[in-house]
């Protein structure tokens, strides 16, 4: 009995441990199931299937080349490169230029307009004398009327990261590349399913004779997904999760998509505190060029660095890049990737770099502009789609005028710690054509041009005029310049002076306008135009305190340079108010055009007295505080007006031209002084610009309200023309002026 109790026993058990391990095993799949769908998760969050094919895409103005054109080839052979063109020899292909002679031909790449779809076209460009002279079809001989260049690419990002990468769609990725990155790092690329056991098992046997870790065995797959969403930590844990991970990818995705990705996310440099990802950035950064016009030795050199950025970092570890690079290229031979002549040259030549790495973008205060009216203008859901074409009205070669005019400017004040910001706008249109935030133009650090507030000075003085000729002065009326003292609504006694600490006494509203007096504005203002100031700013949405103190008439009011284009815009404009914008339109994938939220353009004030206050402005640069203009370019119009606050700490100006505004300011971080006033200072670098440039003079509106009248600019009266202080002024049909002056 005893011996069957004990064998009964152990038919029970058998069954029972069998579910036990059952239940186990059911759990332990359970469990790595849900693992293996949080891993699947994540790589739906990040690949979102087509995302790398279609990041969002902004571009600058498309260059419109007609006959008759201000441009030389130099400038135009700027803007291609911009694209990446590549200078040839020999009859170019897309994406390729050659001089002949005085021309430029050039194979512009296939476009889509949206109003147009252009294709691929060569064409060439003759110059004479700085203009475009003719443009002729390279293939059917034909003159061109008119040829619209494809623009030039500011930015690659994902509107939901803000993130800013050059993307490489699956089909622009060029072959060579793609096989000397197979021969290279994964061999068996084609043949395996994102993990391989004998590169595994390789790569063991190699480290435990080692002693150490001198070889990985990780696919292209596995690095993916190492670079994607894992930490370079070396652990079990993290190699498991980059062999499931790699399993999951290749089971969803195609391996030219799977390559698409590792060639865009792969790190490859370091600039500053900016990681440079992918093959495109990396190239153009190095090489100043597209991977597209890469040639062998360059493709071996990029290739290489991927198994050590910083090891072999061509800028800084010379000798072990160039080491590197020629170690590629030999298996780019031995696996037929290129050919013995074609090796010859590539082993024998230098790596070919640039000096220093350019910033990540060369214009990032502008492109910050674009992604803020974006978020601004357009409503998130459709910012938050695939492959959007953001065209914006940005010119490159009027960008390229302001940063080497600010380049020349600022060396003339040898001041290390100066810094500066600069809007360039249409103020017709009210398009923002060109944007610096840095005196380094190309650092994406704080752009001082959108958020940068410092007091304006005497740049308030054209709002303040216009608000004292809306209460029925004339520029000819007579004001005086002498000391006030006023109690604030604080208690405190506030004794303005003149800049220069001198009294002028008596004297026309238009003369104490261009010489930028303080004490007669602050006279006049106190007796009601202080009013009229605070509204006319809250109009232009400019206005920044709730309290209105009497300083605000001398410019203590803190402003951007992009705020004070935005009022110089209304200025330059005859009131006319339209929205500073960089955009110009946003589509989708599919070029339908996004709807945007309105901006409101309208007369916001009188034009007959804005007219007024802009002759007040080219008188400034006639005879007043910014007379320099009148001796640099003597002959041509130009409206202006310095700021300088303060123990000079900031420096402005703003002047426009025929349809060019642009607001320059100077100044330090840290608020000390910069002993430079706006003068001295901004002026300067405003003309610096402006002469890159190149500009036409300023014309004033002809308006029948307005009569016109030589004027003595002291006592006001009417003048001969051979009166010393003379001069040809506008004035309301009801208020011109009948006394004769006793002038000089």
């Amino acid at each position: 009995m005893p011996g069957q109790r004990k064998k009964k026993t152990r038919k029970t058990s058998k069954p029972s441990r069998r579910r036990w391990l059952i239940r186990v095993l059911l759990v332990l799949l359970a469990a790595l199931g849900v693992y293996l769908g949080y891993l699947n998760y994540l790589i739906n969050e990040r690949f979102e299937g087509d995302a790398w094919a279609l990041p969002s895409r902004v571009f600058a103005r498309p260059l419109e080349l007609y006959p008759g054109l201000a441009l030389n080839a130099q400038a135009l052979k700027y803007e291609l490169e911009l694209s990446s063109y590549l200078e040839v020899e020999r009859a170019p292909a897309p994406g390729q230029y050659r001089r002949l002679g005085a021309s430029l031909e050039l194979h512009a790449r296939p476009f889509d307009f949206g109003d147009d779809e252009q294709p691929a076209r060569t064409v060439q460009v003759f110059f004479d004398d700085g203009r475009v002279d003719g443009l002729v079809d390279s293939v059917s001989g034909s003159k061109l009327a008119l040829f619209r260049l494809p623009p030039v690419v500011l930015g690659s990002y994902y509107p939901r990261s803000g993130e800013d990468r050059l993307i490489l769609g699956e089909t622009q990725v060029p072959q060579r590349l793609v096989d000397t990155l197979i021969a290279v790092e994964d061999r068996r690329f084609h043949d395996h399913f994102g993990v391989s056991p004998q590169d595994i098992l390789r790569a063991l046997w190699v480290n435990l004779r080692a002693g150490k870790t001198v070889q990985g065995g990780s696919t292209l797959t596995q690095q993916l997904a190492k670079n994607m969403f894992l930490t370079p930590e070396r652990t079990l844990l993290r190699k498991i999760n980059e062999a499931f991970m790699a399993l999951l990818l290749e089971a969803r995705f195609s391996k030219r998509a799977i390559l698409a990705a590792y060639i865009n996310e792969v790190f490859l440099l370091q600039q500053n505190r900016v990681a440079i990802h992918g093959f495109e950035r990396a190239s153009r950064m190095l090489f100043r060029r597209s991977v597209d016009h890469l040639e062998p030795q360059h493709i071996a050199l990029l290739v290489g660095m991927v198994k050590g950025p910083t090891r072999y970092n061509p800028l800084t570890r010379v000798e072990a890049a160039l080491a590197r690079r020629n170690l590629v290229l030999e298996v780019m031979l031995e696996q037929g990737v290129i050919e013995p002549g074609e090796y010859e040259l590539a082993v024998a030549k230098p790596l070919g770099v640039v000096e220093r790495l350019p910033g990540v973008n060369p214009f990032p205060a502008y492109l910050d502009l674009v992604k803020r009216q974006l978020r601004a203008n357009y409503a998130n859901d459709e910012l938050d789609g695939r492959g959007l074409r953001v065209f914006t009205a940005f010119d490159p070669l009027l960008q390229q005028s302001l940063e080497t005019g600010l380049r020349r400017g600022l060396a003339r004040f040898e001041q290390p710690e100066l810094q500066a910001a600069v809007v360039i706008a249409d103020y017709l249109s009210g398009e923002v054509r060109a944007l610096v935030g840095d005196r380094v133009t190309d650092y994406p650090g704080f752009n001082r041009a959108l958020m940068a507030q410092r007091p304006i000075g005497s740049l308030i003085k054209p709002l303040l005029l216009y608000s004292l000729l809306q209460q029925g002065n004339t520029l000819a009326s007579t004001v005086v310049d002498e000391p006030i003292r006023i109690k604030q609504s604080d208690g405190k006694i506030w004794e303005p002076r003149n800049y220069d600490q001198q009294l002028h006494g008596r004297m026309t509203l238009f003369r104490a306008f261009v010489h930028s007096y303080n004490l007669p504005f602050v006279h006049l203002g106190v007796d009601g135009g202080l009013e009229l100031l605070a509204d006319n700013l809250a109009r232009m949405r400019l206005l920044k305190h709730d309290i209105v103190y009497p300083s605000i008439l001398l410019g203590t009011t803190a402003m951007s340079a992009f705020e004070a284009a935005q009022m110089f815009q209304v200025i330059a404009n005859n009131g006319y108010f339209a929205p500073l914008t960089s955009i110009r339109r946003v589509s989708d994938a599919h070029n339908r055009v996004l709807e945007r939220r309105p901006l409101d353009s309208y007369a916001l004030f009188d034009q007959a007295t804005m007219i007024q206050v802009q002759r007040a402005m080219i008188g400034v640069g006639e005879s007043g505080t910014a007379r320099y203009l009148g001796e640099r370019f003597g002959g041509r119009s130009i409206a202006g007006k310095t700021g300088t606050t303060n123990a000079a700490r900031d420096s402005w100006f703003a002047g426009f031209t025929r349809r060019l505004l642009g607001v320059v300011w100077l100044g330090r971080d840290d608020n000390l002084p910069i002993n430079l006033t706006g003068s001295t200072g901004a002026l300067r670098v405003w003309a610096d610009i402006m002469e890159a440039q190149g500009f036409e003079s300023f014309r004033l509106t002809p308006d029948d309200s307005l009569e016109w009248r030589s004027i003595d600019a002291v006592d006001g009266g009417i003048a001969q023309k051979s009166c010393a202080d003379g001069v040809l002024l506008p004035f309301p049909n009801d208020r011109v002026p009948r006394r004769r002056s006793a002038c000089r």
